[in-house]
């Protein structure tokens, strides 16, 4: 008996043609957002853990910097001067 393609794809009846379709395509998108989501959390992850590492990296400049001033650090000054340099919005992107 001769194999007939079109059936095994889209089986013997339209509706069973369109529940098929209907069936792949959901598992298809499922498979997409199941992906989008794991690149997601991952893209977290490393902000995560690179905010982590900045934050250490600044403390440990601090501390090299307190300990080279041998007991003449000015902790007031460095503390105006690390808000000076906090990034700020300019104007015009407020509009």
């Amino acid at each position: 008996m001769m194999k007939r393609p079109m059936e095994e794809v889209y089986g013997s009846d339209p509706d069973e043609g369109f529940n098929k379709g209907k069936k792949e395509t959901k598992e298809h998108y499922r498979a997409l957002l199941h992906f989008a989501n794991e690149h997601r959390k991952s893209e977290s992850e490393w902000n995560e853990a690179s905010s982590k590492a900045k934050s250490i990296a600044a403390k440990m400049d601090l501390l090299d910097a307190i300990l080279m001033a041998k007991g003449n650090f000015d902790f007031v000054a460095e503390l105006e001067n690390s808000q000076q340099n906090t990034w700020k919005p300019k104007e015009t992107w407020l509009i």
